[in-house]
């Protein structure tokens, strides 16, 4: 039976755009970002879920929430049953060590003025994990762990390839021995070869740790080769959760569809039969009524024009958010 260590009910997050002067004179209302509307979603014990759509859909977003960078204004976060916005959780610092995130980009997210050792300490003194006489052993676990030379600790990071970056990043998150970790695009910037070298130190890690990750990436085999379950994410909303290898196989929600008939394939003789999107994404300022993939949408109805359809269990399926999910799937 699966434990959910987090809970995500209901999340919102508008981000207001300052208004001009021009704004101010023909009295426009003001407007904002719609970056989450309405995300819901559970993320189990030891598991890797992963997190995948456009640019621009929200994922990192989410991402950015769950470790409190960005405030909702709606909804909420439940980490071992307490809110982690509730005002005296915020106070107590034990979460940000427990939920851990690393960042994209392995050249910003390191500081440069400061050695391996030095970056490996401050999170160990910041959150009191060792006495200080113990932090020297513990940095050179840490290096072992993600496999990099004991000399690494004395070096500054533009001294490292970025995958070696990444695995100081990685290193920096697990000293603190956290519960779950947010991967956000860990290995986008990266090269393909050094992807999977880092990918795979990440799910040995894993399993040696007990570790649960919530993995966001725009790369759909990576994806797949790391999830055990995958949330497709659309204008801020889950149109589609469910088992990895499931999903991947048999898309049930239009957008799931044509987002995987456009991955590329492995097999030079797979022609593929990619499943063409109508129009352009639609913009967070200005979301479309009802479901907001109507505007894209080949299947689309008048019912899709008005009501917001919402994530529901499919037979032998996961969950999706499609008002005509059984008929689409029956003709496919």
């Amino acid at each position: 039976m699966t434990h959910p260590v987090m809970k995500i009910e209901d999340l919102r997050l508008a981000f207001p755009i300052s208004r001009s002067l021009l704004d101010f004179i023909q009295r426009r209302p003001g407007r904002a970002v719609n970056a989450l509307n309405g995300v819901s979603l559970d993320i189990n014990k030891g598991e890797t879920l992963g997190v995948v759509g456009e640019s621009g859909c929200g994922k990192s977003t989410l991402a950015r929430c769950i470790v409190r960078l960005h405030k909702p204004t709606g909804g909420r976060i439940h980490f071992a049953g307490t809110d982690i916005f509730d005002r005296d959780t915020l106070r107590d610092r034990s979460y940000n060590r427990r939920v851990q995130m690393m960042f994209q980009d392995p050249y910003s997210s390191l500081n440069p003025r400061m050695t391996t050792e030095q970056i490996l300490s401050e999170a160990l003194r910041v959150h009191k994990m060792r006495p200080e006489e113990d932090i020297p052993n513990r940095i050179a676990e840490l290096l072992e762990m993600v496999r990099l030379p004991q000399d690494s600790a004395q070096k500054f990071p533009h001294e490292f390839s970025g995958g070696q970056r990444q695995r100081i990043a990685i290193a920096r998150a697990l000293a603190v021995e956290p519960e779950v970790l947010i991967a956000d695009e860990l290995v986008s910037a990266l090269d393909v070869s050094v992807q999977a070298q880092v990918v795979n130190l990440l799910l040995e890690l894993q399993d040696r740790l007990d570790l649960t990750i919530l993995f966001v990436a725009h790369d759909l085999r990576l994806v797949r080769h790391v999830s055990n379950r995958v949330a497709v994410i659309y204008l801020g909303r889950i149109v589609e959760i469910g088992d990895s290898e499931a999903l991947f196989s048999a898309p049930s929600h239009p957008y799931s569809q044509a987002l995987l008939s456009a991955a590329p394939s492995l097999d030079p003789d797979d022609k593929g039969a990619a499943i063409r999107l109508e129009g352009e994404l639609p913009s967070p300022l200005n979301i479309p009524p009802g479901c907001p993939f109507h505007v894209r949408c080949r299947h689309a109805q008048d019912q899709c024009r008005a009501d917001i359809p919402k994530l529901r269990p499919l037979a032998g399926r996961g969950e999706v958010a499609c008002h005509f999910a059984e008929e689409i799937n029956q003709s496919a």
